[in-house]
């Protein structure tokens, strides 16, 4: 038997509101969010992949502003998280 997943992604938004979504873009600002547990965040992304339909995605929204990080769990592919966090 085997088990579809779907996909879980982590964004990262700059206090500005700029969403940086891929590798190149975050090499740029990766000081910004030193304060991010990067194995937490590996457990989070494992933990909803369980979570997530197959035809979803979850994003876990990193914010620099107020460093928050919310979950979004099986939305859409059109779905963008607030630029804020509150």
């Amino acid at each position: 038997m085997s088990f579809a997943y779907g996909n879980v992604n982590t964004l990262h938004i700059l206090k500005t509101g700029e969403m940086i979504s891929s590798h190149d873009q975050y090499q740029f600002v990766e000081d910004r969010f030193n304060w991010v547990d990067k194995p937490g965040i590996i457990s989070r992304i494992l933990r909803l992949r369980l979570l997530t339909e197959s035809h979803k995605r979850t994003i876990i929204a990193i914010y620099e502003e107020g460093q928050v990080i919310k979950e979004f769990v099986n939305v859409d592919d059109y779905f963008k998280p607030l630029l804020h966090a509150y």
